[in-house]
């Protein structure tokens, strides 16, 4: 049985490897392989084989369209050799184990469970766990064993002999992509760089060299119509970004250039060119009816995602990371947030770190609650102790029937239980606002 396991191990270093794929990645942990095969023909021959799957393989997805040739049946073999399914083989007969301290036992296999092999001997029983285990030796060698899927294919080829060609395309998990964001943020204006990426993940076993890669935005049932995928694959053009194109009502992203994807590799690619954009800063203190705190506020970053803007793209939802621009030239890490799928024309907004400089205080001055009512006078103080004028938005939510009077500022409804103040706060100074809330039920 040595002889066996070294073949094992051996094998299992043997990387397939897939070329001139096209794989279109989705977010569900998924991917469709476009996979162009070749096979020459000798006369007579109608069957041919391809064992370059994936293990993620999805059983029920792949198939094969020829050029020059009818395909008549297609069969998936998974019957893959596996030893700890070859050892019942050998229960009620002699074999040997040698454990990882280099003794060896030598004697009839009586039981194997879950992680546990027993043994009998003349006079005991022994059962071990395989972490103690080095290697077992068992008498003969596997049959016709097979150490990894394979499709085969019943054919009808037009000509007797040549050349059949075609794809062959299949779904499988352990593909991956996530879009990764950078801002780094100028400070001292509203300008920031814009970063957008793209993260790809290959966790199968399988290689991939010469691959064209194509990303959908959004999750697909997987029982959609695969033929509109495919339609909706184009060849990309050399630039120095992506390319996107609608798919239906999902975005789809193709990269420039072919690549070689390793299995359990990632890369990191650009979605979009490096460009300027501005944005607006907005301080945020949020509370509730009945809450009293002191913290710093929340920072806001708004971008609007429009061709005024240097962007108009659709923004895939992602990961984005803040970095700050210091006036010495240094890049420090501010903060990380995640944004939805922001479409062409609308704003992405991002909640980075909390302000050391911009503090609110939040007080209940008067509370009072009756059989059929309930009334509450809030004030909120907000100091500021930066050089420069900013904005604030205090938000506040009030559930059930509520109205408002006495506010000292304007305020906005936003939904049925939020309203919010919009306050400028000048530079080294402090704004303070009231407001009473009251609500009735019967």
């Amino acid at each position: 049985m040595k002889k066996i396991i070294g073949i094992l191990i051996t094998t299992s270093l043997i990387v397939a490897q897939s070329n001139n794929a096209t794989m279109t990645m989705y977010k569900d942990g998924f991917g469709l392989v476009k996979q162009p095969v070749s096979w020459d023909l000798t006369l007579g021959q109608d069957t041919i084989s391809w064992d370059l799957l994936p293990l993620g393989l999805i059983k029920d997805s792949p198939f094969l369209t020829l050029k020059n040739a009818i395909v008549n049946m297609q069969r998936l073999n998974q019957d893959v050799f596996y030893f700890s399914e070859y050892l019942n083989n050998y229960l009620g007969k002699i074999i040997e184990v040698e454990l990882i301290n280099g003794t060896s036992f030598k004697g009839t296999l009586v039981e194997k469970r879950g992680d546990n092999i027993t043994i009998t001997q003349k006079r005991t029983t022994i059962s071990f766990n395989k972490d103690r285990i080095n290697y077992i030796t068992v008498p003969g060698k596997p049959s016709n064993a097979i150490f990894k899927p394979s499709l085969s294919w019943g054919i009808s080829p037009y000509n007797r002999s040549g050349t059949v060609t075609g794809n062959l395309i299949y779904l499988s998990k352990g593909f991956d992509w996530d879009a990764t964001y950078r801002l780094i943020l100028d400070e001292e204006g509203n300008n920031a760089e814009f970063l957008a990426e793209a993260y790809i993940k290959n966790n199968s076993n399988l290689d991939f060299n010469n691959l064209s890669i194509q990303l959908v935005e959004g999750r697909l049932k997987k029982d959609g119509n695969i033929n509109k995928m495919l339609r909706s694959m184009k060849n990309s053009e050399t630039e120095s970004e992506m390319n996107q194109d609608p798919l239906g009502d999902y975005h789809i992203y193709s990269l420039a250039n072919k690549i070689n994807l390793k299995g359990e590799e990632s890369i990191t690619t650009r979605l979009y060119s490096s460009r300027v954009v501005s944005f607006k800063k907005t301080y945020l203190f949020e509370n509730d009816e009945k809450s009293q705190k002191e913290e710093p506020l929340g920072i806001e970053y708004e971008i609007s995602n429009t061709k005024l803007n240097n962007l108009g793209v659709p923004l895939p939802k992602g990961k984005i990371q803040l970095y700050q621009s210091a006036l010495n030239g240094n890049i420090e890490y501010v903060g990380e947030d995640e944004i939805r799928q922001v479409p062409k024309g609308a704003n992405a907004k991002i909640i980075s770190g909390r302000a050391f400089n911009v503090v609110g205080k939040r007080k209940v001055l008067n509370y009072d609650r009756q059989r059929k009512s309930e009334e509450g006078t809030i004030s909120i103080e907000v100091s500021n102790t930066l050089s420069k004028d900013i904005k604030i938005r205090l938000i506040e939510h009030i559930y059930g029937d509520w109205v408002v009077r006495d506010a000292s500022a304007n305020y906005r409804k936003k939904d049925a239980s939020t309203i919010y103040f919009p306050i400028k706060v000048p530079a080294n100074s402090s704004e303070t606002v009231t407001y009473t809330y009251r609500k009735e039920w019967k």
